[in-house]
C-alpha cells in the first residue's frame, strides 16, 4: 500500500445500509408532495351560462322573421300595399321544437380502510385524495362530451340479462351544426336556421385567413355574429400566422403596447364582421375550428355534480360522482365550423 492511505473498505456505508433491499434501514427520501401535470382546463363547463332542465328531453322552441326581400332585387321586393286595400293575411311560419338529451356522466372511488389508515406520502387521506381526483375527471368528460357527444336515446334501463343498457347520450355541438339525419336539425331546419359549416378546402387544405374571412360573413348572413373561435394548437398556430396589412381594413393584428410592432400571438383577431377571441382548446379536432355566439348556447343543468358517500359493503369507503346536463342550443345558427384544414401546421396533411 502507499503511504498514507488507509484501508477503508470495512466502512459501514448506505450502500451496505441501503433504502430499497429487504434488509435495507435507512428512510426514503420520498417527498411528501404529488405532482400532476395533466390539463384541467374547462372553457365550455366553466364558462357558458347554466340553466335549469326539468326532463330528460330538454326542449326550447325557435321562431324565425319573414324575408325582408333580396336586396339584389331592389325595389322588385319592396312592400307597399295601395291606398284602400283590403287587407290580406298569410300563414305565419311556424315555431319550431329544438331538444337535446340530458346525459349521465358518473365516477367511482373505493378505498380500503387500511390505505386510510397507513401513513401516505403526499395525502392527509387518500379517500378525500382520489374524491377530488374524480372530481377534475368527472369535469374533463364532461367537457368533451358537451363538444363530441352525439345524441343517442336509451331504450332499456339498467342491467338486462347481465348486458349494461347504453346510456341517453347529448348532442354536442360539432354534431348540433351538422344536419345529420341522426340528429336533431336534420330535414327540420332551414339552411338559415343551421349551423355554418366551411371548408377549407377539398380534401384538406391550410386555414388561410381568406378561408377564415369567407367563413365569418357566412354566420353573418344568417343574423350571427362570432364572439369567440376555439382551436386546438395546429389551428391556433395557423391563425396566428396571419399576415393581412392592417391599412387593407380587413383585419387588425396585435400590437404591442410599448413598441407597436405586430405580434404573431393573434388572441383577438378583429375583422369587417365582429371581434373574435381565439380560445386555445384542447378538446377540438385537429383539422376543424368552431366559432360561436356563446350567449346561445348554455348548460341545461337537471343534476348538478354531486358526490354522495354510498353504504358500507366491506372494509372500505365508497362514493360515487355523478351529473346529468345537456347542451342547450337556443339557435344553431350562432355557432359554425371550419372543417377539412390541415392537421399539421404549415403544409396540407
Amino acid at each position: 500500500k502507499m503511504a498514507g492511505i488507509s484501508d477503508n473498505h470495512q466502512i459501514l456505508s448506505s450502500w451496505d445500509v441501503g433504502t430499497r433491499s429487504a434488509t435495507a434501514g435507512n428512510r426514503e427520501d420520498l417527498l411528501d408532495a404529488i405532482t400532476i401535470v395533466s390539463p384541467t382546463e374547462t372553457p365550455f363547463l366553466s364558462g357558458l351560462a347554466k340553466v335549469a332542465a326539468k326532463a330528460t328531453i330538454h326542449e326550447w322552441l325557435l321562431d324565425s322573421l319573414a324575408s325582408f326581400g333580396n336586396p339584389d332585387n331592389g325595389n322588385t321586393d319592396v312592400q307597399s300595399v295601395p291606398e284602400s286595400y283590403d287587407a290580406e293575411f298569410s300563414t305565419p311560419t311556424v315555431r319550431k321544437r329544438l331538444l337535446n338529451y340530458t346525459h349521465i356522466q358518473r365516477k367511482t372511488v373505493d378505498v380500503s380502510d387500511t390505505q386510510r389508515a397507513v401513513n401516505s406520502a403526499g395525502v392527509a387521506d387518500e379517500y378525500v385524495y382520489q374524491l377530488r381526483k374524480r372530481l377534475i375527471e368527472l369535469a374533463r368528460e364532461i367537457e368533451f362530451a358537451l363538444i363530441h357527444s352525439q345524441l343517442q336515446n336509451q331504450t332499456v334501463v339498467g342491467n338486462v340479462g347481465g348486458t349494461p343498457a347504453t346510456g341517453r347520450k347529448m348532442e354536442g355541438i360539432l354534431n348540433y351544426l351538422e344536419p345529420d339525419p341522426a340528429g336533431v336539425t336534420a330535414n327540420y331546419l332551414t339552411s338559415d336556421e343551421e349551423g355554418t359549416i366551411t371548408e377549407a378546402g377539398s380534401p384538406i387544405a391550410r386555414l388561410t385567413e381568406t378561408v377564415y374571412n369567407d367563413h365569418l360573413p357566412a354566420m353573418w348572413d344568417k343574423g350571427a355574429i362570432a364572439k369567440t373561435a376555439y382551436c386546438n394548437r395546429v389551428r391556433k398556430r395557423e391563425v396566428s400566422g396571419c399576415t393581412t396589412n392592417a391599412t387593407t381594413s380587413v383585419a387588425q393584428r396585435n400590437l404591442d403596447a410599448t413598441t407597436q410592432k405586430a405580434v404573431t400571438n393573434i388572441d383577438v383577431y378583429q375583422g369587417d364582421f365582429g371581434t373574435q377571441a381565439i380560445v386555445l382548446h384542447r378538446y377540438m379536432p385537429t383539422r376543424q375550428v368552431l366559432t360561436m355566439d356563446e350567449d346561445y348556447w348554455k348548460i341545461a343543468v337537471l343534476r348538478p355534480i354531486l358526490a354522495v358517500e354510498l353504504a358500507r359493503a366491506g372494509n372500505s369507503t365508497r362514493a360515487m360522482i355523478e351529473s346529468e346536463l345537456t347542451l342547450e342550443a337556443l339557435a344553431p345558427a350562432t355557432a359554425g365550423k371550419i372543417v377539412w384544414g390541415s392537421n399539421v401546421y404549415g403544409r396540407v396533411a
